[in-house]
């Protein structure tokens, strides 16, 4: 393969990690799988930046960022599975659709 497949494949393959993870943030209905998809939404956001710095030939920066991307990640994940947690507290079915009940 040439260079410029493996690109092509690389970039295509982030974006669709990354709408993957978008369609099930979207579609599940609940919290734990839509952490899932989050979580498979920042992958593909990793590879593009992995991808983006590995084509403009700057991997240094790239690796640095990426680092950077897995800090917030950590950091998000963390705040999810607390959310998670309290939700289960209230509701054990785990639906987002009966959180609206949590209003005011």
């Amino acid at each position: 393969m040439t260079v410029e497949w493996i690109d092509t494949i690389n970039t295509a393959a982030s974006v669709l990690l990354f709408f993957i993870g978008l369609g099930g943030l979207l579609l599940q209905r609940r919290v734990v799988r839509q952490v899932f998809s989050l979580k498979i939404m920042l992958q593909g956001v990793t590879l593009g930046l992995i991808q983006a710095g590995r084509m403009h030939e700057d991997l240094r920066f790239a690796q640095s960022m990426v680092i950077s991307a897995l800090i917030v990640e950590a950091v998000v994940i963390a705040v999810a599975l607390a959310l998670i947690v309290n939700v289960f507290r209230h509701y054990p079915s785990g639906d987002v659709d009966h959180l609206n009940r949590l209003r005011g």
